[in-house]
């Protein structure tokens, strides 16, 4: 399985914001901040951890939502993997990730870059 290209994107509190983009060639981008505060930063996965995130996104199940229950606080994602047709998207609530292993794996493995 080759890595599919993907994009994640974290809205949190205080106007917290994470997106990372990685192509299939394995070539990333990553903003956080305000975009006022933090230069993106960019470059290219080594071989390790490219295998380790073509592994965690090959456990990856069907596209799903959580959205964070009323009252909550805490970050909300959203994960879309693919291009094309075959695009799966994921909208969840960091809450979530203790009752999803594989999209705990595959924040866990793009939160490494």
């Amino acid at each position: 399985m080759s890595l599919l290209p993907l994009s994640y994107r974290v809205v949190g509190q205080d106007d917290f914001m994470l997106e990372i983009s990685v192509s299939a060639a394995g070539e990333y981008v990553v903003n956080t901040g305000d975009y006022a505060s933090h230069t993106p930063r960019q470059g290219l996965l080594k071989g390790e951890h490219m295998a380790q995130l073509m592994a965690a996104l090959e456990q990856l199940g069907e596209a799903r939502e959580h959205p964070a229950p009323e009252g909550t606080s805490g970050f909300v994602a959203e994960l879309v993997v693919g291009s094309g047709p075959g695009t799966r998207v994921y909208h969840f609530w960091e809450g979530a990730l203790d009752e999803e292993p594989d999209l705990k794996s595959i924040v866990h493995q793009l939160d490494l870059i």
